[in-house]
């Protein structure tokens, strides 16, 4: 059987949707360690709430407690900043998923082309071969009945 017309495309889709698999596995990663870090920015701040509260209640100095709220609102705003670098990476990962789904969509096309041209290609194949094997047995027929000199 001759190489199918739509084999370079399947092949191309394939290439394209892998490579889209890659950027949303990336974008993932980036979302998944954004989420970690904000998570590691929020455990150390209750842990410095905490701090506060235990050297709260032993007694402190006006100036370590103004320290601590400072320290407390410069965490207060680093995860501000980290929510919305959160944000941006699910954006990312959200377009980069589409764009996957996308490509995905279009090789699983292309694929499903290809096998109804190879099950069409089957189908005539079949056809011919019994085409053959009646012109043989019409053949075997006609020189039983009729003689092979005739």
């Amino acid at each position: 059987m001759a190489e199918s017309k739509y084999l370079l495309l399947v092949r191309l889709a394939d290439e394209r949707q892998q490579s889209a698999a890659e950027r949303m596995s990336l974008a993932q990663n980036s979302l998944n360690q954004a989420h970690m870090r904000l998570t590691q920015l929020d455990d150390f701040r209750n842990e410095y709430r905490q701090r506060l509260v235990t050297g709260g209640s032993k007694g402190m100095s006006v100036i370590q407690y103004q320290d601590f709220h400072r320290f407390l609102s410069r965490l207060d705003e680093a995860m501000i900043q980290q929510r919305q670098d959160v944000d941006r990476c699910t954006q990312r990962f959200m377009l980069e998923r589409q764009a996957w789904q996308h490509e995905y969509k279009k090789f699983k096309a292309y694929e499903k082309l290809l096998q109804r041209e190879r099950e069409r290609e089957a189908q005539l194949e079949a056809k011919r071969e019994q085409r053959r094997t009646d012109e043989f047995a019409t053949r075997q027929f006609w020189d039983k009945t009729h003689g092979e000199d005739a």
